[in-house]
C-alpha cells in the first residue's frame, strides 16, 4: 500500500458505515462543503502554497460539488493546541496543526523532533512517510492528507548572541513542545511554552531571551523585528506539521469525493509543504545576514551539543518503551545514536 495516495490507516467497515451515514444523507441535499482551519494567517506561506492552491484543485476536480471554505488565524475560535481535537470533534472537518502542542498526545509523532532526524524539511519529510507506521496509532481519529517537517530551526535571541554551549545557560527560550523542552533543558536553558503567534510580543516585552525556532518564521511572523542575534546551525530537532481531516467525515464522503482528497493529497502534497519551508528559509537566512548578526557554531561546537543530545534521545526512546511504544525502534531505525 502506498502512502503517498492513501492514508497511514485502513478504516473498518463498522466504522465507516456508523459513521458515514448521516454524511451521506446530508451531501444527497447539496454540495460538500469541508471546514479548513488553522492557527497561521492568510498570509503564512503555506497557507498560500500549498493550502489555498489545493482547496482550488478540489473544487475544480469536483465540479463545485465539494469545496473548502478556510479558516485562518482560529477563526473558528479556541487557541492553536486545540486544533486537532477540533478536528477530532468535527469543529473543523480539516485542520493545519502543529501536534508539538500536544506532544502527550503524539508520543512517536514528537520523537521525530529528536536532534538528526533529518538535513532538511524534504528529507525528514520523506523520512515520516517512509516510517508511517510508527505513527498510525496516535493519528487513528485523522486521514492524514499532508505531514511535514519544517525547516532547520534556529534560535534567535533578543540581546544576547549564543556562540557556545554555556551562552544557553539560564536564558529563557521558547519552545514549541514537550520533545524540543528536553532539548533545550539539556542545553542548560529553560524552556518557555507557547504558540508561535504569541513569541514576537514575547520577545518584544522581554518575556522570554530567544526562541527556538524554524528560520522560516522569521518572514512568516516577522520575528526579524525583534531579534538581534541568530545561531542558524545549532544541531536541533525540527517540528512535524500535519493537515488532517476528521476519518468519518471523510469515511461519509462518496466514492467520487474520497477519490479527489485521495489523488490530490499525501506525499507530493506534503513534499510541496516541505519545499515552500526549505524555500523560505534560505530567504529568511539571507535577509538575516544583511540586518542582523548570523552566526555558525564550529564543527567542534556542533559535535559539544551532538554529546549533550544523546542521553536525550535515549530518555526519549526509553519513555516510549515503557508505554509499550515502539521507541528503540524508531532511534534505531533513524540512526539516532551512536
Amino acid at each position: 500500500m502506498s502512502t503517498s495516495r492513501r492514508t497511514f490507516l485502513k478504516s473498518t467497515l463498522a466504522t465507516a458505515a456508523a459513521a458515514g451515514l448521516p454524511w451521506q444523507q446530508a451531501q444527497a441535499q447539496g454540495a460538500i462543503e469541508l471546514k479548513l482551519a488553522s492557527f497561521v494567517p492568510p498570509s503564512h506561506s503555506i497557507w498560500v502554497d500549498p493550502i489555498l492552491p489545493w482547496s482550488k484543485a478540489v473544487a475544480e476536480r469536483s465540479g463545485g460539488k465539494m469545496t473548502m471554505r478556510l479558516f485562518p488565524s482560529m477563526q473558528l475560535g479556541g487557541k492553536p493546541p486545540e486544533l486537532y481535537r477540533q478536528m477530532e470533534q468535527g469543529i473543523a472537518d480539516i485542520v493545519f496543526t502543529l501536534p508539538g502542542y500536544t506532544s502527550g498526545d503524539f508520543p512517536m509523532l514528537s520523537m521525530s523532533e529528536l536532534p538528526g532526524t533529518a538535513d532538511s524539511a524534504e528529507d525528514g519529510t520523506r523520512k515520516l512517510w517512509a516510517n508511517a507506521k510508527f505513527f498510525e496509532k496516535e493519528l487513528a481519529a485523522a486521514k492524514v492528507l499532508m505531514l511535514w517537517n519544517s525547516d532547520t530551526a534556529g534560535l534567535m535571541s533578543r540581546e544576547k548572541p549564543i556562540r557556545t554551549l554555556e551562552d544557553m545557560k539560564g536564558m529563557r527560550i521558547r519552545t514549541p513542545s514537550a520533545a524540543q523542552s528536553a532539548q533545550l533543558e539539556a542545553l542548560g536553558a529553560i524552556p518557555v511554552s507557547m504558540p508561535v503567534t504569541q513569541i514576537y510580543n514575547s520577545l518584544e516585552r522581554g518575556v522570554i531571551d530567544a526562541t527556538m525556532i524554524p528560520m522560516s518564521a522569521m518572514l512568516d511572523f516577522k520575528l526579524i523585528e525583534v531579534v538581534k542575534h541568530l545561531t542558524i546551525n545549532a544541531p536541533l530537532g525540527r517540528s512535524p506539521f500535519i493537515v488532517s481531516m476528521n476519518r468519518k467525515r471523510y469515511e461519509g464522503l462518496p466514492a467520487d469525493m474520497k477519490k479527489i482528497i485521495d489523488d490530490t493529497t499525501g506525499l507530493e502534497m506534503s513534499l510541496g509543504g516541505a519545499r515552500s519551508y526549505d524555500k523560505k528559509n534560505v530567504e529568511a537566512v539571507n535577509l538575516a545576514k544583511k540586518e542582523r548578526e548570523v552566526y555558525l557554531l564550529p564543527a567542534a561546537e556542533q559535535k559539544r551539543w551532538l554529546g549533550v543530545f544523546q542521553p536525550v534521545i535515549k530518555a526519549a526512546a526509553e519513555e516510549n518503551d515503557k508505554k509499550g511504544l515502539p521507541g528503540s525502534e524508531f532511534i534505531k531505525t533513524y540512526k539516532l545514536v551512536s
